[in-house]
């Protein structure tokens, strides 16, 4: 092997990160800079931008509601990673090996990871509407229930949507650890 030849070999090549490093900053670091600077402003969506200073953040934080918001994004947060954790390590192992039809239940299986959170968000809240939901259109009458109107059935609810959407990833990352 001639020497440029293996300078080319045993080379730096941190180069080849730098795709991925301008992707990162062209759709992650600069819409969130963007976002960022919109929060000091005052802005309906189609007219004109007016600089409101850190008005929206005041208002948000003296909102007497937000502690109570956080608490429950947290709760719900701690209990989907109670939830998933156990599951995905279950169904990575499972996954990962050699067993009868692995390969369509996975392909099925992974089919949460695929969908947005807006499409799933959607999906959930027409299934789960008490009037014309599944329950109406199965006839199942304790499906017709105020799932996400109840505080005690909603963090259920939200819980099981929340793994259902997730649990696939994380079985991934199982999966590949075995």
């Amino acid at each position: 092997m001639t020497a440029a030849a293996q300078r080319v070999r045993g080379g730096n090549v941190t180069w080849m990160a730098l795709p991925a490093l301008l992707m990162f900053l062209a759709f992650g670091v600069v819409p969130l800079l963007g976002v960022l600077a919109l929060s000091f402003t005052t802005w309906n969506g189609l007219g004109e931008i007016v600089p409101s200073g850190t008005t929206s953040w005041r208002a948000t934080l003296s909102d007497p509601g937000l502690p109570h918001a956080l608490w429950v994004t947290f709760l719900i947060m701690a209990l989907s990673w109670a939830v998933q954790t156990p599951l995905s390590i279950l169904i990575g192992v499972f996954i990962a090996a050699r067993k009868r039809y692995r390969e369509v239940l996975a392909v099925l299986f992974f089919i949460p990871l695929l969908l947005s959170s807006a499409a799933i968000a959607i999906t959930y809240k027409s299934l789960l509407d008490p009037n014309f939901g599944l329950g109406t259109g199965l006839g199942i009458s304790w499906l017709n229930q105020d799932w996400l109107g109840n505080a005690t059935l909603a963090m259920g609810v939200l819980i099981f949507i929340v793994s259902w959407q997730f649990v696939p990833f994380h079985s991934l990352i199982y999966q590949g650890a075995v």
